[in-house]
Formats: C-alpha cells, structure tokens, sequence
C-alpha cells in the first residue's frame, strides 16, 4: 500500500500533461498580393487578436493553440509586402473604437486595416485530427464612405500530423484567402495620384 501513496502524486503530474502549441506559418506559402496596393496601410493589431488561443484535448493531453500570434506574425508580412508602405501598430482594444469612429486621419495612411479572429477550433476524430480557423478583415479607406470586410476559413484535417503544423496549415489557408480578398478589391483600395 505504502507504494501506491508514494506514486499518486507522480501519476497526477503525469495525467496533466498540457502542451503550449505555437502554429506553424510559413511567409512563403502566404502569396502577398502583386504588384503590391499603390496605398499606405495602418493595420492595427489588438491584444485580443494576438493572445487568441485555441484550446483542444486528447485523453490526459491538453493542447493550447496560440494562433494570435502566430498570425499576427504572418498577417504583419503578408500586409507589409502587399502594400507601397505599410504599418502595424499595436493597439489596446478600447482604444481600437477611436480609430474605427474617429475622423479619417489621411496624414497618416490611405486605409485602416483591422483583423479579428471569428473562431477557431481544432479536435480530434475517431482516425484523424483537424484545426479550423476563421479570421475577419475589416478594411476602411480614410478617402470613401465605404468600409469592406472580408472573412477567411481554413480547414485541415490528416490522419498523421504535428499539431504545430496542422494549426498552422489552416492558418495559411485563411490568410492567403484574405490576401485573394486584398487583391481581388485593388481598384478599390489604390490610391490615385
């Protein structure tokens, strides 16, 4: 019996395993859009939209999906690459109103661009794990009344796979629909001398 009382702690610790699971984005695979936008882009990144985690479990394990930052990380080249000039700032989330509802700051750049994740969940099958993710961009040109926003899934499910780049897989796939969305809408989203 004394041996039992002695492993009960060890065999707690090691029925709780949780694992922090950082997506796996590759910049290549995230096509920026060509030639870039003849505009200057401010996108503002909130705490909420970096810090979004995801979570999932099997058995004992526990998987935390930081796609916030990962993310962030991708949508800050992707956007860079896509434009002639192109900012990021970070902003608290109260503070992401003003720029929505305040005056159009032209001094500063042509539009606003703001990303917000709609969901994201990834599980686990009978056979296979997948991992959804959908993120919203919310673009508003400073020189129109118009606001445009586009709202991007992605969806990867395999039999065999990191949970690193399954999650980050899907994240690919929702930001190159984003940049399709950036492309698709360039007449709009240029700024004529």
């Amino acid at each position: 019996m004394r041996p039992l009382v002695v492993l009960a702690p060890v065999l707690l610790i090691i029925g709780a395993c949780t694992h922090q699971v950082a997506p796996k984005v590759t910049p290549t695979k995230i096509a920026a859009v060509q030639p870039p936008i003849q505009a200057r882009a401010l996108m503002l990144i909130t705490p909420s939209f970096e810090d979004y985690t995801t979570t999932s479990s099997q058995g004992f394990h526990k998987f935390n999906y930081h796609m916030g930052t990962s993310a962030a990380l991708a949508l800050t080249d992707m956007v860079k690459a896509s434009f002639t000039s192109a900012e990021v700032r970070r902003v608290g989330d109260a503070d992401l109103m003003q720029w929505l509802s305040g005056p159009a700051d032209t001094s500063v750049a042509d539009l606003l661009l703001v990303p917000r994740f709609d969901a994201g969940a990834t599980g686990q099958g009978v056979f296979t794990v997948s991992s959804d993710v959908r993120i919203r961009l919310d673009v508003r040109p400073y020189r129109s009344a118009t606001t445009y926003s586009w709202s991007s899934t992605g969806h990867t499910s395999r039999a065999l796979s990191s949970h690193r780049g399954l999650a980050g897989n899907s994240l690919e796939q929702a930001l190159n629909g984003l940049s399709d969305s950036l492309s698709a809408y360039r007449a709009h989203l240029e700024v004529k001398p």
